[in-house]
């Protein structure tokens, strides 16, 4: 999802800075864009660590002066189909780490920079977890995307007045190798696309699209909004 989004906003004309933990795939999604014609930058950073985090962004700024967007689209999880009781402690912390801890870090050093500049956007990702429960990915699954919605709706209150907006896009389950890793032996894309209004999974392009939607003028008078992106999963 992350390579796509970038790619496809590169496509538009954004210039991109990534974060990812593995270098080779940062630095592989940066040559895509570049072979398109584009202009990236790639960082390795955990953006559950501050000083990693803070870095990233520093540098960014000193490349390219601004940030005008900023998706917050990582996020982690745990072991499918655990039992809350049986959930370690240093599974949840990472989940938390990633969806809760880097959404707030990414902001609280973006910020500053783009109230600097008169405003920008912040879009993060949630889930349609955020909105129910996940039975797939768990207690700290539904509790860190839950606490993403939290997070939007406060930044964008504060921060308003500044020019920021902030959204949230909750997905539904997306067609692709992750969900098929996820399902127990005992489940299938069937089952999980019975329970879809709809029929079946989103595709990368339709979560996406929305993103965009979020981070351009079109949506210039919205902020604080939770957007469903699940085939009527979830409903409003």
């Amino acid at each position: 999802m992350a390579r796509s989004l970038a790619l496809k906003v590169s496509s538009l004309g954004a210039r991109v800075a990534l974060c990812d933990l593995v270098a080779e795939r940062a630095q592989a999604t940066a040559k895509a864009i570049s072979a398109q014609g584009g202009n990236a930058l790639a960082f390795v950073a955990d953006v559950g660590n501050e000083t990693e985090t803070a870095r990233a962004i520093s540098e960014t700024l000193s490349q390219w002066q601004k940030i005008d967007v900023l998706m917050n689209v990582a996020g982690s999880y745990g072991k499918a189909l655990r039992k809350t009781h049986e959930t370690p402690v240093e599974e949840w912390d990472h989940v938390f780490s990633s969806n809760v801890k880097g959404t707030f870090l990414t902001a609280k050093h973006i910020i500053p920079h783009m109230a600097a500049a008169g405003g920008g956007c912040i879009v993060n990702f949630a889930s349609n977890a955020g909105r129910t429960v996940s039975p797939l990915l768990g207690c700290s699954y539904t509790a860190a995307k839950t606490a993403v919605i939290g997070i939007t709706r406060h930044l964008s209150r504060e921060y308003a007045a500044s020019g920021i907006r902030v959204n949230t896009i909750a997905p539904g389950p997306v067609d692709g190798e992750r969900v098929n890793e996820l399902l127990s032996p005992n489940a299938t894309i069937g089952d999980l696309e019975a329970a879809i209004p709809l029929g079946r999974l989103a595709n990368n392009d339709e979560i996406i699209d929305v993103a965009i939607f979020l981070a351009s003028d079109a949506a210039r008078y919205m902020t604080g909004a939770i957007l469903d992106v699940s085939g009527g999963l979830v409903l409003a």
